[in-house]
C-alpha cells in the first residue's frame, strides 16, 4: 500500500509542475499579443514561437511583463499554435484562432 502512495504522490508532483506555465493570446489585425505567466506571475524572457505557420520561424522573447508581440501575415483565418518556454524551463503551448476579417 505504501508504494501506491509514493506513486500517487509522484504523479501529482509531475502533473502539477507541468501546469505552472500558461499562455494567453490576444489577436490583432497584424499579429498577436502573447502573454506568458509562470506560477501566476509574468514570465520575463520566455521564448515564444509559432509552431504551424511555415513562414514564421523566428522565436521572440517576452518583456518584463511577460508580453511579446508576434507579427503574422495570414492569407486565411486559421488556428495558430503558440509554444513558450520560460527561463525556468517550463513549456506550454496553446492554439488560438486568428481572423483575417477585421
Amino acid at each position: 500500500m505504501s508504494s501506491l502512495k509514493v506513486l500517487t504522490a509522484t504523479a501529482v508532483i509531475v502533473m502539477s509542475s507541468s501546469a505552472f506555465a500558461d499562455i494567453r493570446v490576444a489577436d490583432t489585425h497584424n499579429g498577436a499579443w502573447v502573454t506568458v505567466t509562470e506560477n501566476g506571475q509574468p514570465a520575463a524572457n520566455a521564448s515564444v514561437s509559432v509552431a504551424n505557420v511555415p513562414q514564421q520561424r523566428q522565436s521572440y522573447k517576452t518583456d518584463a511583463n511577460g508580453r511579446v508581440f508576434i507579427p503574422l501575415t495570414l492569407e486565411n483565418s486559421r488556428s495558430i499554435k503558440y509554444k513558450a518556454t520560460t527561463e525556468g524551463g517550463k513549456q506550454s503551448s496553446r492554439f488560438a484562432f486568428h481572423s483575417t476579417n477585421k
